[in-house]
């Protein structure tokens, strides 16, 4: 795994990110963004959280256990910024429990189950809004966009 990668992991999982001010430049919502047509994004495609935060199962999970805030995760997963740059992976696997991941991408993976694939695209406010990770290539108040696999739960 690369510098920036893990800088970018490690920064997910710490909340306080999503806690940073916003001095409101640049497209924060994703209704305000052009995707590029390689990722796929659709929004009239996708469920709307009341947060702003825009899902999408790409494939079905197995069994009947849906991951609950409170539960701990192991995933493999995928960021883009909206341009189509893609940012980074996954880590080693991690056994962290989801509320500790940015609001966004906690909000985004409850209720999906083993298996599941995922797209997730959360507005700037929920993300890392005006401090990305140093070196991660996110610029300030960008829109992420994320493909997630859970593999485990608990």
């Amino acid at each position: 795994m690369n510098t920036a990668t893990r800088r970018l992991w490690v920064t997910l999982l710490l909340v306080g990110a999503a806690a940073c001010g916003d001095d409101g430049t640049g497209p924060t919502d994703p209704e305000d963004v052009t995707f590029a047509p390689s990722l796929g994004i659709d929004l009239a495609q996708m469920t709307r959280l009341e947060s702003g935060v825009y899902i999408q199962t790409v494939a079905e999970g197995n069994g009947t256990q849906q991951l609950i805030a409170v539960d701990l995760m192991t995933a493999d997963y995928r960021l883009w910024i909206p341009d189509g740059t893609f940012i980074g992976g996954s880590p080693p696997p991690l056994n962290q429990p989801v509320s500790e991941f940015i609001s966004g991408f906690a909000q985004g993976v409850i209720g999906m189950r083993i298996g599941e694939v995922r797209k997730i695209v959360i507005p700037s406010e929920l993300g890392y809004r005006d401090r990305p990770p140093d070196g991660s290539g996110i610029p300030v108040h960008s829109v992420l966009v994320f493909e997630v696999i859970l593999a485990s739960i608990g």
